[in-house]
């Protein structure tokens, strides 16, 4: 349950740095061979897939496009750019109208006719996103389990146990412990409460906190198959992404624009995990400026949960000051493609440092199994410089 199954599920490789791009490139690889990765039969659950759509990002701002464009280009990903012409060709039930970036409906700037067209769109063909990300999770588990994990559900961890320099296991709230020389924090948005029992609160430049998020599902325009025809489309002038869903739905997610604010989470035990109405509303009409024949449907359908978010919107996969305690955090509702990747880069780095590797001197540079690319793991370090190229978003 929880952030993982409720993950938009998106695969795509538009990213604020190149080693951010080369990860995603690789985690892709894994999808479009998730059974075969998995090395298990799971017949009971069946197996989650890659769904290949494509993306097209809006060019609506400048600097992130060449941004994007040279890290793409950097890391051999296949991309085109598309003219206006080109984009309304394969999106005829879009409308290109800029209207100069997102605000609420209550703000009059809202209704104001449009102030230009977009002149195109960054296309990733490679693009999609995976079937069901709970089954994905399922499938994981059951893949894990074959190899031997153990898995212990409804366990609260109430105590990180060390002496101070090294990590020897955790405490359970019933009061069992469980003696590990490696734990690695994986606790999502609850990352943060994890790392604050361990003594780690402040021995991090890259923070991570709890932030709620809605998603929300529609149906497509009368005469659109949105499966047939629709792709991923990002579309910061309006502050949101949607993709195909079954049942020719659109999914939507918010691309987290200023004027949204941000609605931190002070306790994981009581976020509240209805959609709400203003929510709802105010990206639903988004969708409405975006295509037209849309229309604002009337019933509220979708999902909340909360982002484990970073100080720069990008993951922290690092040792710590406490030897022995590991983090894959931060992912700040961007990662989920990048489970399969994460898990190989993690394990690498547990034993390079296990034997002896200043990763913190010398960050480990791990090879993509699948693509071979080089991935510099110091720019997923903990104490790395905020990056000053990214987005403020979702988008990473």
């Amino acid at each position: 349950m929880g952030s993982t199954s409720s993950s938009g599920a998106i695969i795509r490789f538009t990213y604020s740095t190149v080693d951010g791009v080369r990860m995603a490139w690789e985690g892709n690889r894994y999808w479009e061979n998730f059974a075969d990765y998995l090395e298990t039969d799971d017949h009971e659950h069946g197996v989650a897939y890659k769904v290949p759509t494509g993306q097209a990002f809006l060019r609506s701002h400048e600097n992130f496009h060449q941004l994007w464009v040279k890290n793409l280009t950097e890391a051999g990903v296949p991309f085109e750019e598309w003219t206006a012409e080109e984009t309304a060709e394969r999106l005829p039930f879009l409308t290109l109208a800029e209207y100069g970036g997102a605000c609420l409906p209550d703000d009059e700037k809202f209704w104001a006719e449009p102030i230009g067209e977009l002149p195109g769109a960054l296309s990733t063909p490679d693009a999609g996103y995976v079937s069901d990300p709970q089954l994905a999770a399922q499938n994981l588990q059951t893949a894990a389990a074959a190899k031997g994990a153990t898995f212990r559900f409804g366990c609260r961890v109430d105590e990180i146990m060390h002496d101070g320099t090294k990590v020897s296991g955790v405490q359970l709230r019933t009061g069992e412990e469980i003696i590990a020389p490696i734990v690695v924090n994986v606790g999502g948005p609850w990352s943060s409460a994890i790392n604050k029992i361990a003594g780690l609160e402040e021995a991090m430049t890259v923070r991570t906190n709890p932030m709620r998020h809605e998603a929300h599902l529609a149906a497509a325009p009368p005469g659109v198959d949105f499966n047939r025809d629709g792709m991923i489309v990002g579309d910061l002038d309006q502050g949101m992404y949607f993709r195909p869903a079954p049942g020719n739905n659109i999914f939507v997610g918010s691309a987290d624009p200023e004027c949204d604010g941000h609605d931190w989470v002070e306790d994981m035990d009581t976020l509240n995990r209805e959609v709400t109405e203003p929510v709802w509303n105010r990206q639903m009409m988004r969708v409405g400026k975006r295509v037209p024949d849309f229309g604002v449907p009337l019933q509220r359908k979708g999902l909340a949960e909360a982002y484990d978010v970073s100080s720069d919107w990008g993951p922290i996969y690092d040792r710590t000051d406490l030897n022995g305690f590991y983090v894959a955090i931060g992912t700040s509702g961007n990662q989920f493609k990048n489970a399969c990747v994460a898990s190989h880069l993690m394990g690498e780095l547990i034993i390079a440092v296990t034997n002896g590797h200043d990763h913190d001197a010398d960050p480990l540079v791990v090879h993509g199994r699948y693509t071979g690319t080089p991935i510099d793991m110091a720019a997923f370090s903990r104490n790395r410089p905020i990056n000053t190229n990214s987005t403020g978003t979702v988008m990473g």
